[in-house]
């Protein structure tokens, strides 16, 4: 019978009954595993008592056992529900407790709004210090009347906020600006605890600053006329009137103001002490040193004055150095001149005249283009404008000749023969007296050297031609033809040079055979008859180096000829071992002949070998011994 196999678990669940709370189900599975539809017995036994408490022990089969499974997930869920519903409502409640009320929203305060919020945005907003924020802090609370509940905080925040805004206005004092403490001050409102106290301090600073500004117009009127002492004693008036900072800021504000007043009536003395003198550096020195002066001073009326007269003079001078044709000068003197002078338009047009003259100097169409350009702004009311209407003529006569001229560097550009001669007729068009007479006649005579230059490489090319041919005949044709090519003509060097190669060639070709010649005897071993024909090629003749080294040849040969039969006895003498013998028989050779040389090397040879042998001649009696 197979076995079963049996599961034991312990399972703690709520019974319905009050009697069996808190009591174990034991529940035994029952596994079989060759009869799974038939039902299986279940029994209940006695199971482990834990904690002196009855246990049930249940037996299921597989029907019952689902029966069971549906009931114990439906208890839990239930209980589940129960724990979830409990901690979601203590959740809820703690949460209810802890949590803070919704903050106020000092942006929307308004009359409507509670008195204590009001209150807290009057704190909030003061908090920052700020003079606008004190204000509306102010203002949330000053109209609240003495039986408020509230009433004696806010006398105290406002005595501390009104006592804040009073801070401000003493800075401003500090800081020098008075006025705007005095308004600063009047923001304080009847209702503050402190608005005595603050009515008091305007007063004062009021006071001050009436008597401040009465001292200051009596100074500046001083300053009108460089009344430089009295605006020093009142002054001193001004510090000895109160002690705040504002105070001595404009007791220095002043003074700063009387010692630039000083240094500008100064400077006009400078300028003045220069500018008398009536001389051109000096004036522009005093023109310079006159715009340096503070425009904000009192003396800037006279200073301007001054300035009108002295540009009244350097214009004049100015004139005089346009006439020397100085026209840098021009504008170098005309730049001092200030633009807050009448003079200043006068001395612009004339700075462009000289400008554009400078320019139209480079004597081109696109300087003479720019140079009218130049002077066009020039009004016709301008006293410059005589002198330019007698330029802009002459510019445009030179624009006109130079027009011509491009013309005719245009048609000498194409270096044609033909191209030149037109461009020769063209300037040759330009009158005697106009402004480019002279510059046209050196363009044609340049032309002119340029036909000449075609015509000479012309007939060079016929004369180089005719020479290739390489004969005595077509040579000798060349050298005519190019003889035509005169002194003083482009082409006369390389003429000369084609002539003289040409000659050479000439004579080479006449020389020739005579050289053959001489060949032809030294062949036949009649060295002598040659080296007497090849002696007839003169020294100036191109084939002469070639003659002199042939004939050095053949002289060698007759030399070597002559004198082997000395240097061969000198040999066998010296193999006789008569040393003395040889070296005298060799010693017969001069030294102008060819085989000098070797008789030489065969002497030394022989000396050599005559040490030696009497060395050993020597030594030979000891060797006995």
């Amino acid at each position: 019978m197979p076995k079963r196999e049996l599961h034991r678990f312990h399972v703690q669940a709520p019974l319905k009954l009050g009697k069996r709370r808190g009591r174990k189900l034991v529940i035994r599975l029952v596994n079989h595993t060759h009869r799974p539809s038939q039902s299986a017995k279940g029994e209940l036994g006695g199971g482990n008592v834990e904690a002196s408490q009855p246990s049930i022990s249940t037996a299921l089969v597989p029907l019952p056992k689902r029966r069971f499974q549906i009931r114990r997930w439906r208890w839990t869920l239930l209980w589940l529900s129960v724990f979830s519903i409990m901690g979601v409502a203590v959740t809820s409640g703690v949460l209810l407790l802890t949590k803070l009320p919704p903050p106020i929203n000092c942006r929307r305060i308004s009359a409507l709004s509670a008195d204590g919020d009001r209150l807290y945005c009057a704190r909030a907003a003061a908090a920052s210090g700020k003079l606008d924020q004190l204000v509306a802090a102010i203002g949330l609370v000053q109209h609240w009347p003495e039986g408020h509940p509230l009433y004696p905080e806010a006398q105290r925040q406002m005595t501390a906020w009104s006592q804040a805004i009073l801070a401000l206005a003493q800075q401003k004092i500090y800081e020098g600006n008075p006025k705007e403490a005095i308004a600063i001050a009047s923001k304080i409102p009847f209702s503050s605890p402190i608005y005595a106290e603050a009515r008091t301090k305007i007063t004062t600073w009021q006071q001050h600053l009436q008597r401040a500004e009465d001292i200051t117009r009596q100074f500046k009127d001083a300053l009108k006329v460089q009344g430089f002492q009295k605006a020093s004693l009142l002054i001193t008036q001004l510090s000895q009137l109160n002690q705040d900072s504002w105070t001595l800021s404009r007791v220095d504000s002043l003074l700063k103001q009387l010692a630039a007043e000083k240094e500008a009536w100064q400077q006009l003395e400078e300028a003045r002490e220069l500018a008398s003198s009536n001389s051109l550096e000096p004036l522009m020195a005093a023109v310079t040193l006159s715009t340096k002066i503070n425009p904000n001073s009192y003396v800037k009326a006279q200073v301007l004055e001054e300035q009108s007269r002295w540009s009244r003079s350097l214009v004049q001078m100015a004139t005089n150095l346009f006439q020397q044709q100085d026209f840098t000068g021009v504008v170098r003197v005309l730049e001092k001149i200030p633009v807050t002078t009448p003079q200043y338009r006068e001395a612009q047009d004339w700075i462009r005249l000289s400008r554009a003259s400078e320019t139209a100097k480079k004597d081109n169409i696109l300087a003479l283009v720019d140079a009218l350009a130049a002077v066009r702004p020039i009004d016709s009311k301008s006293p410059v404008h005589k002198l330019t209407s007698s330029t802009v003529t002459l510019w445009q006569s030179q624009l006109q000749d130079l027009s011509q001229l491009q013309l005719a560097n245009l048609f000498a550009s194409t270096g044609q023969r033909t191209g030149l001669a037109s461009a020769i007729d063209q300037a040759a068009r330009i009158a005697l007296g106009r402004p480019q007479r002279q510059r046209a006649q050196t363009l044609i005579a340049q032309w002119r050297k340029e036909i000449q230059l075609i015509d000479d490489r012309n007939t060079l090319v016929s004369a180089q031609q005719l020479a290739q041919g390489g004969t005595i005949v077509e040579l000798k044709g060349a050298v005519e033809l190019a003889r035509q090519i005169k002194l003083g003509q482009p082409q006369r060097i390389e003429a000369q040079t084609e002539i003289a190669k040409w000659t050479r060639q000439i004579q080479a070709l006449e020389d020739q055979p005579i050289l053959d010649l001489a060949e032809a005897f030294a062949q036949r071993r009649d060295l002598m008859a040659a080296i007497s024909t090849a002696g007839q090629i003169r020294s100036n003749r191109p084939l002469y180096p070639e003659a002199q080294k042939a004939i050095a040849n053949w002289v060698a040969q007759v030399q070597t000829a002559q004198d082997r039969p000395i240097l061969d006895a000198a040999a066998a003498l010296a193999a006789q071992g008569r040393f003395d013998a040889a070296i005298a028989t060799a010693s017969q050779i001069p030294p102008e002949r060819a085989l000098y040389p070797q008789a030489q090397a065969a002497i030394s040879t022989w000396a050599a070998q005559k040490a030696t042998s009497q060395g050993e001649a020597r030594s030979a009696p000891f060797e006995s011994n």
